[in-house]
């Protein structure tokens, strides 16, 4: 579409919706709702978006050939979409209402309990649809249990009803809506440069806590792309710049890049307020630390010759230590694959962050705990099922442990 339209058709829907307004953040307000209840405007989903275990968006599709692309903006009530990935869990995230009039249910079971906005959801086996029911409700669910049944649906007063269907795959055929040749030249907020990585999407910035504004540069490689932050057009003629409004707390901003149905999102985790250092990651794999100097590159990741390292408040290397999700080993160097701490194994992907549950490395399952501990002989997953791993943590299949035989999957024959 054309950009001059584009912003026509932003201000005519600017002055009709010009009363309302869309937080930036999820964080909860310290105010007192009894009964509260959403308005016609926030009985739909603005956007509607699936993310794996390592914080990447899935794509979503309207058929299950998965060839036609649905952006996350572009998503209606009592509709079903399609996505895929290889990941054991993903996370629902939505913009609009506010998260506690939303559950997310998943399959049709009665007995099935609703989770909340960001929570973990665990997929069934390889090949097999997860069916992810997001309802959302007319009354406010905070510190509520919803039950996915009439009964609880009329009392709570249901408004809409959005599903997704999730197949588990390999990983070679996993779509994620980050694709490997559109990407940002250069990106920054506050004037602060971030150290972008062509493998990572998610950023972290810290601000003081009277900061209730920041300017987003978000520059593409190539001017043709179109950019969006938070939300809102940024083109050439603005100089990819956008200033956007922060909460107190954490507040989750969305840049995203497009060009030829090509995509790229790049998540940015803005914490306005103290931070202490040793919660600074958040779970990204970049902090930046506004000290007022560009010269101190301090309490902030940095790459050396291609490879990330994490500075102290002194500017120092910080080596054989955690940092959040992220061991740096004795180069100051972030770990990747398998490592070997104080003899308990722990796996970190491409991306340095540590996994959980089910991962899959040269071709064999493990399973590593909540702590992301390697686990071996019996373990139960989420789904209930039993499971063998051998003495090097590898999922035992198509055997016998004792009498108890194993299928081809791994799990327990009862």
């Amino acid at each position: 579409m054309n950009k001059n339209i584009k912003r026509v058709i932003a201000i005519v829907l600017a002055i009709g919706t010009i009363s309302a307004t869309t937080p930036v953040s999820k964080i909860n307000l310290l105010t007192t709702r009894a009964y509260a209840s959403t308005t016609n405007d926030e009985s739909t989903l603005d956007s509607l978006s699936l993310d794996d275990s390592d914080g990447n968006n899935v794509k979503l599709y309207d058929d299950n050939d998965y060839k036609n692309r649905v952006k996350e903006n572009d998503v209606h009530e009592d509709e079903t979409y399609y996505a895929k990935t290889s990941s054991k869990t993903v996370s629902v995230d939505i913009s609009g209402p506010d998260d506690n009039f939303v559950r997310v249910f998943r399959d049709s079971s009665d007995s099935t309990k609703g989770k909340e906005v960001g929570d973990d959801i665990q997929l069934t086996d390889k090949s097999v649809v997860t069916d992810l029911i997001i309802k959302v409700y007319g009354k406010d669910l905070d510190g509520e249990t919803v039950r996915n049944n009439e009964h609880d649906d009329d009392e709570y007063n249901l408004l809409n009803t959005y599903e997704v269907k999730v197949r588990h795959v390999d990983e070679a055929d996993s779509d994620k809506t980050d694709f490997d040749d559109i990407y940002l030249e250069r990106l920054s907020i506050a004037g602060s440069t971030i150290n972008l990585s062509n493998s990572i999407t998610k950023y972290t910035y810290n601000v003081d806590s009277n900061v209730n504004q920041v300017a987003i540069k978000a520059t593409p490689e190539n001017d043709n792309y179109d950019v969006t932050i938070d939300g809102e057009d940024a083109d050439y003629d603005d100089n990819y710049k956008r200033t956007v409004n922060l909460e107190k707390g954490q507040n989750i901003i969305k840049v995203e890049i497009e060009h030829n149905n090509k995509d790229r999102v790049y998540t940015l985790i803005i914490n306005r307020g103290n931070v202490s250092s040793s919660n600074t990651n958040n779970g990204s794999t970049n902090t930046n630390t506004n000290t007022g100097s560009k010269d101190v590159k301090a309490n902030q990741w940095v790459q050396t010759n291609g490879i990330w390292q994490y500075n102290d408040a002194e500017g120092k290397v910080v080596k054989n230590s955690w940092i959040q999700n992220y061991y740096l080993n004795a180069d100051g160097n972030m770990v990747t694959g398998w490592l070997n701490l104080n003899g308990t194994w722990y796996y970190f992907g491409t991306d340095g962050a540590k996994k959980v549950g089910w991962q899959q490395s040269s071709g064999k399952w493990y399973y590593l705990d909540s702590e992301g501990r390697m686990q071996t002989g019996w373990v139960k997953d989420r789904n209930g099922k039993y499971y063998y791993l051998n003495s090097d943590g590898s999922m035992a299949y198509n055997t016998k442990i004792g009498v108890y035989r194993l299928g081809a999957d791994g799990a327990w024959i009862k």
